[in-house]
């Protein structure tokens, strides 16, 4: 098998492969400040484990966004995904906020577009909701 040099020089100098390169040296300078911190976290939380007995909560909510984007970092650098971690990567919590579904009650409207509603008909509607939002209180 010959070795073309005009190949392997145009895959050696394609942009996108330096770009990726930057990116890992960051993420592994980032990775070993987050790694630190995380030590000193586990300290902070066995401190408040020692005292209460209890965990701290925001404290170990904060751990689990600091693990998946160590868990992230590493796929990124170990070549498991090309996708990269945090900032650019959404939140699992934000992908679900963006697509939260509401339920609610619908009631069934009438086309009254057309009709002329008599002033009978106005307060009897209105008497309708008015003690549709009393039994819905009680």
């Amino acid at each position: 098998m010959e070795i073309n040099r005009e190949e392997v020089k145009e895959e050696v100098f394609k942009l996108g492969k330096w770009t990726r390169f930057v990116f890992m040296f960051l993420y592994a300078f980032v990775l070993n400040f987050v790694i630190s911190v995380s030590i000193g976290l586990a300290f902070i939380q066995f401190l408040f484990y020692l005292f209460t007995s209890k965990v701290n909560e925001s404290l170990s909510d904060f751990n689990n966004h600091l693990f998946l984007f160590v868990s992230d970092t590493l796929k990124f650098l170990l070549f498991e995904t090309d996708d990269k971690p945090f900032p650019f990567k959404m939140s699992k919590e934000s992908e679900e906020d963006s697509h939260e579904v509401v339920d609610g009650e619908v009631d069934e409207v009438q086309d009254v577009s057309e009709d002329v509603i008599e002033s009978d008909e106005i307060e009897e509607v209105s008497e309708e909701v008015v003690q549709a939002e009393e039994d819905s209180k009680s």
